[in-house]
């Protein structure tokens, strides 16, 4: 065998051995128990922590939305958020972890944050619906009008008086 096949025979079982090391580490560390939180004694009901998340999503898209308005205003959104439904930070932290330590019950959590926002978008898309309809048609309206401008009659008396005051000084 010649220098090269030596040296890659070399490199190739340092390379095995240190494969199989990763894998026994991966196994090894994955197969760790795992702690999960424990329930919280002042834990957010389901519900509520719905209606803080949906506030918390409100939020989010408002700030990505405009962001100036938010900032100009000093308002301190999960302060806000917080005060609103009678919680603290830690209170929300802490449930917050609980629930996401269990993730079919927070996909579920935000599956229900998902669907009243969908009906909240619906209900904003009709009412901007209707004002469309109503601003098209008021435009329509102003359109039509400038269309059939009425003119005016002729006043016939202003003429009768201007010719008489033309025949008067002749």
């Amino acid at each position: 065998m010649n220098l090269i096949g030596k040296f890659v025979m070399y490199y190739r079982d340092k390379m095995n051995k240190q494969i199989i090391f990763l894998l026994v580490s991966f196994i090894f560390f994955g197969c760790q128990n795992i702690e999960y939180p424990k329930k919280p004694k002042d834990l957010i009901q389901e519900d509520k922590m719905v209606e803080i998340m949906t506030d918390i999503q409100l939020f989010h898209t408002a700030k990505s939305y405009n962001r100036n308005p938010l900032q100009k205003s000093g308002l301190s959104p999960y302060k806000f958020i917080y005060e609103k439904h009678n919680v603290d930070s830690l209170q929300f932290v802490t449930s917050n972890t609980y629930y996401g330590s269990n993730l079919k019950l927070y996909g579920t959590l935000y599956s229900r944050v998902k669907s009243i926002l969908e009906v909240e978008k619906a209900k904003i898309d009709t009412i901007l619906a209707k004002e469309k309809r109503t601003k098209d048609s008021l435009k329509i309206i102003t359109d039509s009008l400038r269309l059939l401008k009425i003119e005016k009659p002729n006043d016939s008396i202003s003429k009768e008086l201007k010719k008489m005051d033309v025949t008067k000084k002749q």
